[in-house]
């Protein structure tokens, strides 16, 4: 090996050393002084070129100064340094050596210079980079969601507990959102569509993701959003610039769909914060923004879990009351002022409570916040309303039609028309005997378009719609215009002012003017004496219903009572049946 100070005896080792070590001798300043015919082949710098200046021309910028610091320090204090290093080729390209760099000592004790042996480890720093790269490709198709390609409910889990384990002060807030029109994009566009607006509100929830907002998909349309900071208060403004953000609309080839969000939050001191607690709170807090009304934000509070227990509990004896035929359905006549022998009917559930005289739906809402349970009554209703329609017409009752109230859960599956159009062929009874009454809150339901679609095909078979509780709800004669119906039901409130208020007498007979110019029909529900009865027949009402003319009774009992009901000086002379 050339320029290498030696005694003779060390040729042979020096030797060996050249053919398999990369060399270089540099003084204490990190100048060189002496390389050998490797260490040109690996820089791709001749000796000529390195040969007096610094080492620190090989640096490649992979390692900071505190590396350098710890090494230079090792090696001054007369100590080997082992280690790893990066170093950059003159080309430019990088490889890395296994360096070992002694000091040598004089005998004074003093270091002189240093001399680095290395070996070229490049190959198996590729493959262990490589191994590194497909690791965290790995790791990261392992985290994300495949359809939203945000983190999913494997890696929220792993952060939500990364996040418990901190020690640090400050507030955490979990959120968990769930989209209102996901089932109804399904249901009416398909899946890809429902693949499309998902992968949109996880763009724009992408948007909200920080250092301290961590956004995942959680599992089918909903996603969890979980914070962390020292002012509680700017969760619930993060939270409702996202509500905001969910309130879009959809297109797609067909239809277009307002779409919103629910958002159910739980926020506690991260010291007091326990997973499995968060959850569930924050589970609990989407369900009662889901059941007040949708496209809102709740937070936790522990009334809900309370709340939540009574109607468990409460579902669970409707479910019971099912079984043992406690729950039935009573019928409430519907009489006609101008044509008294025109009879039709109200279906309404009546539940035989243990601890209580009987019960109507308006006594126990909480069933009705549950879309599987209503389904389930509403199935039941529709299915012993037809089987009372048999059983009257085999007595021959006469009668126009019976009504059945129906609730928006009944068309958030596509199968309601089909259940109804099946149940009638099965137990051939005709559509046109039917009548469906809804109340005006469907409309403010993002998904009301589908609704009116499905309503406009039943109207088109034969069943008759009506317009419940009108005047309670929103934009009452913006429906009147666009909506298909065939008559419209006063709520009880203003009858019952009828003779107390001009104000209702003047809007119940404003809505009876509207109405017939439209060239439908007009009942009046929630009777309760002969006065109002005359009154709604001088303001040319078509209908009446209530307890005061005849209480809804069993289907077994409607004999008896249209029988009862004739005998009853509810009308003037002029307007009673022949």
């Amino acid at each position: 090996m050339k320029n290498w100070p030696h005694p003779p005896r060390d040729d042979f080792v020096l030797h060996a050393l050249d053919c398999s070590a990369i060399v270089a001798m540099t003084d204490t300043r990190g100048c060189i002084l002496s390389v050998n015919s490797r260490f040109e082949e690996i820089s791709g710098y001749t000796r000529n070129e390195l040969i007096g200046n610094d080492h620190r021309m090989l640096r490649s910028g992979q390692h900071d100064r505190k590396f350098f610091r710890q090494m230079y320090r090792t090696i001054a204090s007369g100590n080997v340094w082992h280690g790893e290093i990066c170093n950059r080729r003159r080309d430019g390209s990088l490889y890395w050596v296994d360096t070992t760099i002694v000091p040598h000592i004089s005998e004074s004790g003093k270091v002189t210079s240093y001399v680095a042996i290395r070996f070229d480890i490049t190959p198996r720093k590729q493959a262990e980079n490589h191994l590194k790269s497909s690791r965290q490709k790995l790791q990261h198709a392992v985290n994300t969601d495949f359809l939203t390609k945000i983190s999913n409910r494997l890696h929220f889990s792993h952060t939500l507990r990364k996040t418990l384990r901190q020690s640090a002060a400050g507030h955490i807030c979990l959120a968990l959102l769930d989209i209102d029109t996901f089932k109804t994009v399904n249901d009416t566009s398909g899946h890809d569509s429902g693949d499309r607006l998902l992968r949109k509100v996880a763009e724009k929830l992408q948007s909200f993701q920080s250092e301290n907002c961590f956004i995942a998909r959680i599992g089918g349309d909903e996603f969890a959003i979980l914070m962390t900071g020292d002012c509680p208060a700017l969760f619930e403004n993060i939270l409702l610039e996202i509500l905001e953000q969910m309130r879009f609309s959809f297109r797609n080839r067909t239809m277009t769909h307002a779409c919103t969000a629910s958002i159910g939050y739980v926020r506690v001191p991260l010291v007091d914060a326990r997973e499995k607690a968060l959850l569930k709170c924050a589970d609990l807090a989407l369900y009662a923004a889901k059941t007040s009304g949708r496209n809102r934000i709740r937070e936790y509070h522990p009334v809900m879990e309370e709340k939540l227990d009574h109607a468990a509990r409460l579902r669970r004896r409707v479910q019971t009351g099912l079984h043992d035929q406690s729950i039935a359905v009573f019928y409430q006549p519907i009489f006609s002022l101008s044509t008294p022998g025109n009879i039709s009917f109200e279906a309404l559930l009546h539940w035989d409570h243990p601890q209580h005289p009987i019960l109507s739906p308006q006594h126990f809402p909480e069933v009705f916040e549950d879309p599987r349970l209503t389904l389930t009554l509403n199935t039941f209703v529709t299915r012993q309303v037809m089987q009372d329609m048999r059983r009257l017409r085999e007595q021959n009752v006469r009668f126009e039609r019976i009504a059945i109230n129906i609730t928006s859960c009944d068309f958030e599956g596509s199968d309601f028309f089909r259940k109804v159009v099946l149940l009638g062929e099965e137990m051939n009874i005709p559509l046109t005997s039917l009548a469906l009454e809804i109340t005006e809150n469907i409309f403010s339901r993002p998904h009301h378009g589908q609704i009116e679609q499905e309503l406009d095909i039943l109207h088109q078979k034969g069943i008759q719609i009506a317009l419940d509780d009108f005047g309670t709800g929103f934009a009452s004669l913006t429906h009147l215009k666009t909506f298909t119906f065939d008559a419209v039901k006063i709520n009880r409130a203003f009858v019952a002012g009828l003779e107390r208020h001009g104000t209702d007498a003047a809007i119940i007979r404003g809505v009876i003017d509207i109405v017939h110019s439209l060239g439908r029909k007009v009942v009046a529900e929630g009777i309760g004496n002969a006065t109002q009865v005359r009154t709604l027949l001088e303001m040319e009402c078509d209908f009446v219903q209530g307890d005061f003319l005849c209480e809804a009774v069993p289907v077994m009992d409607i004999p008896a009572a249209l029988e009862k009901i004739r005998y009853r000086s509810l009308l003037p002379p002029a307007a009673e049946p022949a």
